[in-house]
């Protein structure tokens, strides 16, 4: 079972996600809470926001709020419960069947380390070169993350992965 990371801001991203575009991150993990892949949920953000709060709350998930943008990650790692992790950007949701993948990578992921998940291609060169999409994600057991990075891309890059999902996270927000 994977313990899923949200991360709202990181400091990396000028701009923050929109409470809605949260909430339609939540909502594509229900599926996969109900086929029982994902145990629990945390939203990482720097401390003082309060609809963030108020969609935790609501969500029955974690919020792990940090003092500085450069621990967010560090807050969400500290508070998630499981060693396998997924993490997501805030913002992105998974395509159909996501999940199924997840769920057949997720018995070779003591072998693999880590493997990134990129955005769905939006433009014409991402469509072309679909390698050149943003990474926005990162599914890895605890152990082989590295210690202190500061935003999702230099965890993503500091954790070399060996491996890209086939499918991607669409934007929603």
């Amino acid at each position: 079972m994977l313990s899923a990371i949200i991360i709202v801001s990181d400091g990396n991203v000028p701009v923050s996600p929109s409470p809605e575009a949260v909430v339609r991150t939540l909502s594509a993990l229900v599926p996969a809470a109900i086929e029982g892949l994902v145990r629990d949920v945390v939203l990482a953000a720097p401390g003082g926001n309060k609809d963030l709060a108020r969609i935790a709350d609501h969500a029955g998930c974690e919020v792990a709020e940090a003092d500085e943008p450069g621990s967010v990650i560090a807050a969400g790692l500290k508070a998630a419960r499981g060693d396998a992790l997924l993490i997501l950007r805030a913002g992105h949701a998974p395509e159909r069947g996501f999940f199924e993948e997840m769920a057949d990578l997720n018995d070779r992921l003591g072998l693999l380390g880590s493997i990134r998940v990129r955005a769905l291609p939006e433009t014409f060169l991402t469509r072309l070169l679909p390698g050149l999409a943003p990474s926005v994600g990162l599914v890895a057991l605890r152990r082989s993350l590295p210690v202190g990075a500061p935003h999702l891309e230099a965890l993503i890059s500091l954790a070399r992965p060996r491996q890209t999902m086939r499918l991607r996270l669409r934007r929603v927000g």
